[in-house]
C-alpha cells in the first residue's frame, strides 16, 4: 500500500502541473459570442477543479503516506510474510499516451468521433478481464461523446471541433 500513496503523490504532482497549463493554455482562446461566457469560461472551470481535486489528492496521499511510513517503521518486525502489492505502471503509461493521442486527434476528427474513440480504449483498458463488453463500451462511448457535445452545443453555446464532420 505504501507504493500506492507514492502514485498517487506523484499522479497528483502530475495533475497541479497539468491543471496549471491547461488554465494559462484558456487565455489564448478566441471569444466567438458576445456573451460573457466565452469558450474559455468551461475549460478554466474544469482546470480549477482539476487543479483543487489534485492538491486534495495530494494532501492525502502525504498524510497516508507519512502514517503508512511510521506505521511501517513500528511494524517492520512483527510483518514479515506479508506480500507486497506489485504496482503495474504500464497501464498509466499507457493511459498517459491515450490522453496525448486524443488532444492531436480532437482537431482533426473532431470532437464527436475522438472522444468516443478515447473512452472506448479507455474504458476497455481499465475494465477487468471478466467485465470486458465492446458493445456496451461503445454504446456508453457514444452516449457519454453526444451528451456532452448536446451540452456544449445547446447549454452553453459553445462549439466544439467539428473536424472531419464538418
Amino acid at each position: 500500500m505504501h507504493e500506492n500513496k507514492l502514485v498517487d503523490i506523484f499522479s497528483s504532482l502530475f495533475l497541479i502541473a497539468l491543471s496549471i497549463v491547461l488554465y494559462v493554455s484558456t487565455f489564448s482562446f478566441r471569444q466567438m459570442s458576445a456573451s460573457k461566457i466565452g469558450s474559455d469560461f468551461l475549460p478554466q472551470v474544469v482546470a480549477i477543479g482539476l487543479f483543487i481535486l489534485s492538491i486534495i489528492l495530494f494532501i492525502n496521499a502525504f498524510v497516508g503516506w507519512r502514517k503508512e511510513k511510521k506505521l511501517a517503521e513500528e511494524t517492520v518486525a512483527t510483518e514479515t510474510k506479508e506480500k507486497k502489492e506489485k504496482i503495474s505502471y504500464t497501464l498509466v503509461f499507457i493511459s498517459l499516451g491515450l490522453m496525448a493521442v486524443y488532444l492531436v486527434l480532437i482537431p482533426i476528427l473532431g470532437f464527436l468521433i475522438a472522444t468516443s474513440v478515447y473512452l472506448f480504449v479507455q474504458i476497455y483498458l481499465i475494465a477487468p478481464e471478466d467485465k470486458k463488453s465492446i458493445i456496451k463500451f461503445a454504446v456508453v462511448s457514444i452516449l457519454i461523446s453526444a451528451f456532452v457535445y448536446f451540452v456544449f452545443k445547446n447549454v452553453f453555446y459553445l462549439m466544439l471541433p467539428a473536424g472531419i464532420l464538418g
